[in-house]
């Protein structure tokens, strides 16, 4: 696999810290975590990626999901992180993906597991998030963001 023409350059961390949260690679050590927040959250994640996702996502399904984000993060084609936070240690995750299809546009994306505490993570979350996206991407570089907030 090679590099996606716009992220070949970019200089993107596996692991870094954005206010009280810290983000690191998401990989297939994160499964048991992730399986149960993903399937738990389940409510507030439908729409995000898909109509129907993470509707009848099994353990094998979320595997096979994550050694393709690992993959894509090494090969620097898209990237995945989870997002721990002081109350939590798997709240949520952030992506950032190229358009398909297009140069000088990207996708970012997250979300936060179903919790008391899940819109005040996204309200806290999403500035951060935004504002390190948008100073990593190059100038004019047009972003889409998008999050859990609302489903």
């Amino acid at each position: 696999m090679t590099p996606h023409p716009d992220f070949e350059a970019l200089e993107v961390p596996p692991s870094f810290t954005l206010g009280e949260y810290h983000l690191d690679i998401l990989t297939a050590a994160d499964l048991e975590a992730d399986f149960e927040a993903v399937t738990r959250s389940e409510g507030v994640l439908r729409g995000l990626f898909g109509p129907n996702w993470p509707a009848g996502l099994t353990l094998e399904d979320n595997a096979t999901d994550l050694h393709w984000h690992h993959r894509e993060f090494t090969t620097k084609r898209s990237f995945a992180w989870v997002i721990r936070a002081p109350d939590t240690e798997y709240a949520g995750c952030a992506y950032l993906f190229p358009a398909m299809g297009a140069r000088g546009a990207a996708e970012a994306a997250y979300w936060m597991a179903e919790g008391c505490s899940r819109l005040s993570h996204l309200a806290a979350f999403t500035p951060l998030y935004e504002d390190w996206v948008t100073a990593l991407l190059p100038r004019g570089f047009a972003i889409t963001f998008r999050n859990n907030a609302s489903l």
